[in-house]
């Protein structure tokens, strides 16, 4: 039987081999699929997000006023940067490969701060500078005779289209907070290694790295058919032939398999939040022999943060280098 998600995994395996294949899926998703506004399960999962990425680095390190942060996968709608406009901080740098944001992105984004703030509800996920708020309702009231990057240099925020594997404007050890969310899922492995090892360049020693990764099957989240442990009933060859796709790539990757990079690259997991799942949607699955490795617990954590304090890279790496 044809699934909803089998078509999606048709349409987007095609876009993927057209030219300006980032544009063609955007159309398609704006005018069929009407996935791309900026809804409240969106905006509001993105504030979840900022909540835990701005508590984490107070916990570790200390107050937001001033720093420097740097955000993998900006996304269509830069919710966190802006949160972290509001928080305080000194220069937002928000990376991603492709340029997917605009200046009406930015005035969706704003527009739903500009709600929050006036219905007194944005408190219960940061804590807002007053000279922040009135900052952010001066470009509102400036809007319209504003650029695109004018605005974002008013809120502090440098957008960067750029391989995040060689953030060449940006210093060696100059970044307090790098962070990212619902990223790394989508990061084949080999890459995702040279971005961690660019994180640890460019992140100060006393900071912090903050990461929330989606390791459920996102073709889940479009078809209610099927649970998130889907993908799992497919060998490697398999999805990585017929259904996996450059537009959005699910490199299917399990908690263990993070765990194992981190370690290899000597980086520390300070502390971690993991989701145990859903043990008997995954039971429900067929899985392929080539995820046996790992037990059903392992296979079974859907979602999760890790945490690094980057001093305790140094004493991992001192450690390492006297054995």
């Amino acid at each position: 039987m044809i699934r909803k998600w089998h078509l999606k995994a048709i349409v987007q395996k095609t876009i993927s081999f057209l030219p300006n294949s980032h544009k063609i899926n955007y159309w398609f998703q704006k005018n069929i699929t009407k996935g791309v506004f900026l809804g409240d399960d969106y905006f509001f999962d993105r504030l979840d997000h900022a909540k835990q990425h701005i508590e984490a680095y107070q916990q570790n390190c200390g107050s937001l006023e001033g720093i420097k942060t740097l955000e993998l996968g900006t996304g269509w709608y830069p919710v966190i940067p802006f949160s972290l406009f509001l928080s305080g901080v000194g220069q937002i740098n928000t990376v991603d490969i492709s340029n997917l944001t605009n200046k009406e992105k930015l005035k969706d984004t704003l527009d739903r701060f500009v709600e929050l703030i006036e219905h007194k509800q944005l408190e219960r996920y940061i804590t807002a500078k007053k000279e922040r708020v009135e900052l952010l309702l001066t470009v509102k009231n400036d809007w319209d005779n504003l650029k695109f990057e004018e605005i974002l240099a008013r809120l502090k925020i440098h957008y960067i289209v750029m391989d995040a594997r060689n953030l060449v404007n940006i210093e060696q050890h100059s970044i307090d907070l790098v962070h990212s969310n619902n990223t790394f899922e989508h990061v084949y492995p080999s890459i995702l290694k040279d971005i961690l090892k660019e994180f640890v360049r460019v992140v100060k020693q006393e900071g912090l790295q903050s990461h929330f990764i989606d390791m459920s099957d996102h073709f889940a989240h479009f078809d209610k058919s099927i649970n998130i442990y889907n993908f799992l009933k497919y060998s490697h060859t398999t999805w990585d032939k017929i259904i996996d796709n450059n537009v959005q790539p699910q490199n299917r990757w399990r908690f263990a398999q993070f765990v194992h990079l981190y370690q290899q690259l000597n980086i520390p997991i300070s502390a971690s939040i993991v989701r145990e799942g859903d043990l008997e949607a995954l039971k429900s699955i067929n899985i392929h022999a080539e995820w046996k490795q790992y037990s059903t617990e392992e296979l079974a954590i859907s979602h999760c943060y890790i945490f690094s304090k980057m001093n305790d890279h140094i004493k991992v790496a001192n450690s390492a280098a006297r054995t």
